[in-house]
Order: C-alpha cells, then structure tokens, then sequence
C-alpha cells in the first residue's frame, strides 16, 4: 500500500535527524587526533626504557581517580598529568635544603632524606605556607624531615606528618594533616614527578634518551633556565633549526652568513603532540671536540611532553643535543639543555670551562627573549593563549591588524606539523588559571626583568652559584685594598713624600679598582652578578672625593676640574655611580694607564697645596 505523504514525511525528517547526530567518522569528535589507548583511557605515547623508581607508600593523593571512562580516544585533562615530567637536574637538589619547582601551576618542593630523592606539593596542610621556605630537620629518630618553618610542622616523604608541635600530646596526629605527596624518579641525572593518579605511575615509562645510558657515551653541559614566555612557544622555538644562523649569529651556534634553504622532512607524527624528521644544518667546527665546519644530516624527535632530541654524526662519531622543555605556567617554563657524545670522551668539563659554557647558553637564550615575548603577545591578542588556529587566523582590523603565520619554506615543516597538532590538543592541556589575552602593541617587558639571568638561571645552578660568591669574595678584597691604598695616596699627597711611596700607593689603587670593575663589569654579567652594592660608594671614599674636591676650589681650581678630579677619585676606589660603564671599562683595560693618570692628579693636588 502507499505510504501517506504526511506519514512518509515524518520518516524522512527523522531519518535526516538522526543522521545528522551521528559521526561522520570515528575520530571527529577527537579534535583531529586519535590518542593511543590503555584500557581506554587516551594517555602520552612514550618509548619504555628500565629505570629505577620509588613511590610514596602513605600518601595524600594530589588528585582524585576517575569515577568514569572518558570516551574512547578521547584526551582529557588528566591525561596529560599521568605523565612523568622532567623537573630539574637532580645535581641542582641541594643536599641540605628543599628547592621549589612547578609544572603545570602545580606547585612542588623536591628534597632529598636517608631514602632519597623525595617530592611534595609546596603548600603546607596547616595555613598554605609554602614548604620549599622550610628546613631539612632530622627527627628524635635521625631520620629527616621537611620542616616548614611558619609553625614548625614536620613531613615524611610518602606526606605523613610526623610532628605538630601545637598539638596537645592526648590527641593523635591524623592522616588529614598530611602533605601531597608525588611519584618522584631519579633517571639520567634527571628528576621527574608524576602529577597525576599516582596508581598509574608504574605502569607509565619515562621518555628517556637511549644513547645517555649507552657505553662510551658521556653527556655534559647540563644547563637549566627559567623563562618568561609559554611552554608551546618554547617548543616552537627549538623545533626551529633555521633560526639558528639568523638569532644566533656571533655567538658558538650562529653565523647570519649561513643562513640557507633547509632541507626538513617530517616522517612520523606521534600524537598527541611529538614528531620524528630529519633536517641537515651547518655546523660550526669545534677545536675542542676536534672537527671541522660541516653540513650535518640531524634526526629530530620531538617525545611529549618533555623531550626534544637533535641526533647526527660528524667524522669523529655520534653526538646528540637534548632539550627538556617543561610547563611552569601560563606564559612560563623551564628548559634544560644538555650534550652528549661517543667521542673525545677524556675531553670532561672543567668548571671553569662549564662556568664559560653557561655564559654561552645565557646569551643564546638572551638574543631569542625579546622577540619570542612579543611574537606571543601578538598571538594571544588573536585568540586566547595564542592557541587553537590563532597561528592560521586572518588578518582583522579588530585586533590591530593581526594575521596567520606565513610559512613557505620547507624548513617550517618541524613547526607546522607541531602547530597543527596543539591546534587538537590545547584545550586538554591542565592549566589551572584561565587563558591569557595579549596584545599586539602592548609595551614590552622591561630588559631588566626580561634578561634577569640572576633569577631565571645563576641562583638555581650551584656551578654558577659558586662562581658568584667566589666574585664577590673578591671585590669585597679588591674594594678594600682600593680603599686602603687611595687613603695612603691621599696621606701622601699631603705631606712630604718620596715620589716612589707615592706611585705605589697610587698604582695600588688603580690595579685593585681594575680589579673590581673587571669582575664587576665582565665576570659579573656573565654569570648574572648585577648587584648594586658591587658599584656603590662607601662612605669613606665618598668623603675622601668631597675632601680633595673642596682642596681643589680652596686653591682656585675651575668647579669643573675639582668636579672631574672627585668623580675620578671615587671611580679609582669603588666605581662610583657618577662614573660611566665605558669609562670604568676604559680605566679596567689599563691599570698601568690609570696609575699614572693617579699620580699625575695627586703630584697636582701637592702642587696646588703647596708642597714640593
């Protein structure tokens, strides 16, 4: 029989209904990508690799298990979190003392006990004061403990508080005033944490680089830097081998001459972010390591979440450049760089040589700041985070003139690639503040802040640290003997002398005031010594300027000369604030030169005051 029209009507618009509600294919509902499964939950593929690791046996979990399965092939927050991360170098733990970290706005504080290398979550369970501001203590047991130092509460690795020191003694001490407590591995020399379901953390493998655990290789350099920009525009960066020449040029890596067409191939993509490819380069000769300039073929792996590696050979072996970029917070991360190769093994780092090493990577890091800083800024002024096809977005007069990415080379492949894939996965990255918005004009960071190698590297590395505190040792000498030996060029100028005291005294100065603009003015920014006090003015050289300056007008000198003659006296002690870099760096170049200008000014000062 015949369908009525009505009757067949509402089949059909059914029918449309429903087919309109379902998938077009299994994946489109998995924002671009399919996620490799385990028992299906989407996690981060890595390759396995045998290490040692130790979990906290009592602990509070830092996040809860999952009522529910997420979808299939689904990548939800939680995923990225069931992930060891790198943290720091595990020779940057002081023994005697916890330091902070943070990933993804997860505050931690590492520290190590009889047991080893431990992590909590950097807040204390009493009133939120952060635990890395605490203490190592060790208990009536000699066992150590975290100590925070507002109220003096003690922590066990696994979190367990051990000691409340308020607590009246007829009442226990409850599981509820416990700390979070982490998964924490030691591998490599590299410290990782485990943020999420710490039931997982065994079952989840490290992304690990072979070659560093192969025979006859060594791996050097380790290098850490704090940085103020994102952790997807870190990863831009170093996936980018044709930048070098160009942002790079004078420094080891860089020479703008070199730039060229580079060839670049993506062979693989690892979902949900990470890639394998190759590229060649030009690599500049090494005298140390004993090779030529050459045109090196690079295999290039990029493992989420923190594992990018550079490998190639030159005519004396392999050699790879690793790169560990981790997640601090929105608009922040960390990166830690180290080398490793099969040849010229006996070739080990002096600390001088890695002191020199860091002062390198410093200013590579430097020459990148400015314009990473602004080309995020500009992509955020786009769309939230400078995510999500903000990369691909069109020109609008609405964000003042902002446009997409113009990416025509075949060396953009590397970004490219990693561009379309956090395109799928941003949205699933765990921050926990909401997303930032730029914008495009907006004035740039400050230098001061922006290039602080204090903080974002010196007081995190013990090498440099060291460096540091030997430099100060010696201007604090060096300012002395300055001060003492301007006191008795002055003494000197005064009173009767015999001429050889006199230059002595003089030279004396100059040569220890040489010192200390050396150190302050070169050794001091190499390894982020800015300290006002290093070119301050005591008191005393302060007074004797004012002192000879006053001589000066008292024998009719011009305002302009007893002006010159002050500044320059407090310039010879202490390196006065009236005293220009240039002319400091001038006077420090030759100390035979300013001890002569000193005598020249104090045989004048004795003529003007009347004496032979």
């Amino acid at each position: 029989p015949k369908v009525p029209f009505a009757l067949w009507l509402v089949m059909h618009s059914y029918l449309v209904l429903v087919a309109g509600l379902v998938p077009l294919t299994p994946n489109s509902r998995t924002r671009g990508f399919s996620a490799p499964l385990r028992g299906g939950r989407a996690t981060l593929a890595v390759s396995p690799s045998p290490v040692s690791s130790r979990l906290p046996s009592e602990r509070a979990q830092p996040g809860k298990r999952r009522e529910a399965e997420p979808p299939e092939g689904k990548l939800v927050p939680d995923s990225w979190l069931d992930n060891w991360y790198p943290v720091m170098f595990t020779a940057d733990v002081p023994a005697d003392s916890p330091v902070a970290a943070q990933v993804f706005e997860r505050p931690l504080v590492l520290y190590k006990d009889e047991e080893g290398l431990q992590c909590l979550a950097d807040t204390c369970p009493h009133r939120l004061a952060p635990l890395s501001e605490g203490r190592l203590a060790v208990d009536a047991s000699g066992t150590t403990r975290l100590e925070c130092s507002y109220h003096g509460w003690q922590f066990a690795g696994c979190g367990k508080c051990t000691k409340l020191p308020q607590l009246e003694g007829t009442k226990p001490i409850l599981p509820l005033y416990g700390a979070s407590a982490y998964p924490v591995r030691e591998a490599q020399g590299v410290a990782y944490v485990f943020l999420g379901n710490a039931s997982l953390a065994e079952s989840v493998p490290l992304a690990l680089a072979p070659e560093l655990d192969a025979e006859g290789w060594i791996y050097e350099q380790d290098y850490m830097r704090d940085l103020p920009y994102d952790y997807t525009t870190l990863v831009e960066n170093i996936i980018d081998p044709s930048h070098v020449p160009v942002s790079h040029h004078g420094t080891v890596q860089g020479d703008r001459n070199l730039a060229q067409p580079i060839a670049t191939s993506v062979s693989e993509r690892m979902p949900p972010i990470g890639f394998q490819g190759k590229t060649e380069v030009p690599l500049h000769a090494s005298s140390r390591l004993s090779f030529a300039q050459t045109k090196a073929v690079q295999t290039v792996t990029f493992t989420a979440p923190s594992l990018l590696a550079y490998r190639f050979s030159v005519p004396a072996g392999d050699a790879s450049a690793l790169f560990y970029p981790i997640p601090v917070a929105r608009g922040r991360s960390r990166i830690l760089v180290r080398r490793a190769r099969n040849f010229r093994t006996e070739r080990v780092m002096r600390t001088a040589d890695l002191v020199a090493k860091h002062l390198e990577n410093n200013i590579v890091f430097d020459q990148d700041m400015a314009f990473l800083c602004g080309q995020e800024a500009r992509l955020q002024a786009l769309r939230a985070d400078g995510w999500g096809g903000a990369w691909r977005a069109k020109r609008d007069s609405e964000v003042g003139g902002g446009r997409s990415y113009v990416m025509p080379a075949e060396a953009d492949r590397f970004v490219i690639s990693f561009r379309k894939q956090l395109d799928a996965a941003a949205a699933a990255l765990p921050w926990r503040s909401p997303p930032l918005a730029g914008e495009a004009h907006a004035p740039p960071m400050p230098r001061t802040v922006l290039l602080d190698r204090y903080e974002q590297h010196t007081k995190k590395c013990p090498t440099c640290m060291a460096a540091l505190k030997l430099t100060e040792r010696l201007i604090g000498v060096s300012a002395s003997t300055s001060q003492v030996s301007l006191m008795a060029a002055l003494v000197l100028a005064v009173t009767p002398a015999p001429p050889l005291a006199l230059s002595l005294a003089c030279a004396a100065a100059a040569a220890a005031y040489s010192a200390v603009l050396l150190r302050a003015y070169l050794v001091g920014p190499i390894i982020g010594a800015l300290s006002n006090r290093v070119a301050a003015v005591p008191l005393a050289a302060s007074a004797a300027s004012a002192a000879a300056a006053e001589m000066l007008r008292a024998a009719g000198t011009g305002a302009a000369e007893a002006t010159g003659s002050s500044d320059w006296c407090r310039a010879l002690a202490f390196g006065s604030s009236s005293a220009s870099v240039a002319t400091s760096a001038r006077m420090s170049a030759s100390a035979p030169a300013a001890s002569v200008r000193a005598y020249d000014s104090f045989r004048n000062l004795r003529r003007l005051a009347g004496i032979a």
